[in-house]
């Protein structure tokens, strides 16, 4: 197992969350109004604050490195590994079944293949139906797919251990995700499970990949992702609103839409943050930080946020209304309140990452889930969303239901001969 910089902390916040909110920072006001309609909040002490908070996470990421940089081998006992085998039947089969459910009342309510095809022919006001009618949420049922995040990493992990195939589950995974991101306009669910079963499979590693092995080449990566972040955003965004609506509007074509619009959605994050903080002083919300908590209508309808939408109305652009994940802890514990949140948080963070280090199954799978709220930190605060709730639900029946090492393991079984230019992990029989 591997630690390496590009994907520790420190990598992760350097990808996207510090290059989005440095670009936002230097947008003139007189050009965020023009391109999201909004005007320019970024220009205050808050603004600034933010900034500085962010380079002090990195520089703490930073300096905490050699507790965490680094490989090691994992040693998992029988009784391990048949847990683990188990824990990927039980959470691929509470997904997928979610997903029969959801993708069953869908067909029940009207979706069909011909309306499937009106969408990618960019139908006006198919896109819609299916979202808001023939495929909205259920109930109880529709939060459980959300598991296949943590699933990705569960069969990554199960891979090493056994050397038993994930590529159809992966596949029938990603598709399912995929259809999310681009029927529902639910681009966050592939987004998720793309980065946490990327992160998990870089994990696993020997030695980092090709493009990631030296310092310019990694630099090179992280611009070449989000080159791809645009190409992704361009595709789903094609049938969805330029099609329909952009294309006759835009004169300088789909690509340029899709960079001004996936730039948008991180400026005006960060944007709606600062509204959101000046909406009204702090007022120590600790429930807007629990996962899932944040959603409950009584938590939802709070004054402040009542306040920050009738701005957002009044003021500005509620097309964009995403809230930056920086600011909803210094929105609701003040500067110096949400520093220390934020610092608490980072902590927690360099203690999972260590787990990797020294060979932590649970930390590993952790880890790989996490890494998505902070590469989302600029943009929404993951940590708090009913959808990571879910998730942080079956990580603790995870850790409680681990097994626990013996005293005196011994080997029983040899690395597959197909994981050979991957991670060492050991398979080993319990002991007393």
């Amino acid at each position: 197992m591997l630690m390496h910089w590009t994907w520790s902390p420190l990598g992760l916040l350097l990808v996207i969350p510090l290059p989005s909110l440095i670009g936002s920072l230097l947008i003139p006001s007189r050009d965020f109004r023009s391109m999201w309609g909004q005007p320019s909040l970024l220009s205050g002490d808050f603004a600034l604050a933010l900034l500085v908070l962010v380079l002090v996470i990195a520089l703490l990421f930073a300096a905490a490195g050699p507790l965490y940089l680094g490989r090691t081998t994992i040693r998992m006992t029988q009784r391990q590994v048949t847990w683990l085998s188990h824990s990927v039947v039980i959470i691929a089969t509470v997904t997928f079944a979610a997903y029969a459910v959801w993708l069953g009342l869908g067909v029940v309510r009207g979706l069909s293949p011909s309306v499937l095809i009106g969408a990618l022919n960019g139908e006006f006001g198919v896109m819609s139906t299916i979202k808001n009618r023939f495929l909205a949420p259920v109930s109880g049922v529709t939060t459980w797919m959300h598991l296949g995040v943590l699933l990705g990493p569960l069969l990554v992990l199960r891979k090493r251990a056994t050397g038993r195939s994930i590529a159809a589950p992966l596949l029938i995974l990603f598709a399912l995700a995929a259809f999310r991101a681009f029927f529902v306009s639910e681009r966050l669910a592939l987004v998720e499970l793309g980065a946490a079963t990327l992160v998990a499979f870089l994990m696993v590693r020997e030695r980092p990949p090709w493009l990631l092995a030296s310092l310019p080449r990694a630099i090179a990566s992280f611009a070449l992702a989000w080159g791809v972040l645009v190409v992704f955003f361009a595709a789903l965004e094609y049938n969805r609103s330029w099609l329909n609506y952009y294309a006759e509007q835009d004169n300088d074509g789909l690509l340029a839409f899709a960079w001004n619009r996936l730039l948008g959605y991180y400026a005006t994050a960060v944007n709606n943050g600062v509204l959101y903080g000046q909406a009204s002083p702090p007022d120590f919300n600790f429930a807007s930080l629990v996962p899932g908590v944040s959603e409950i209508p009584l938590v939802a309808g709070s004054s402040r946020f009542r306040q920050y939408e009738l701005l957002l109305e009044s003021t500005s652009n509620p097309e964009f209304n995403n809230i930056s994940g920086l600011t909803v802890p210094l929105a609701a514990l003040g500067v110096w309140g949400g520093a220390m949140f934020f610092g608490v948080l980072a902590i927690l963070i360099v203690a999972l990452a260590r787990g990797v280090r020294r060979g932590s199954v649970l930390s590993f799978l952790t880890y790989s889930v996490i890494a998505v709220g902070i590469l989302e930190l600029s943009r929404i605060y993951y940590y708090s969303s009913s959808r990571f709730l879910v998730i942080a639900l079956g990580l603790v029946v995870l850790w409680i239901t681990y097994p626990r090492r013996g005293a005196s393991p011994r080997s029983v079984a040899s690395l597959p001969p197909n994981l050979a230019d991957s991670t060492r992990l050991s398979r080993t029989s319990e002991g007393a």
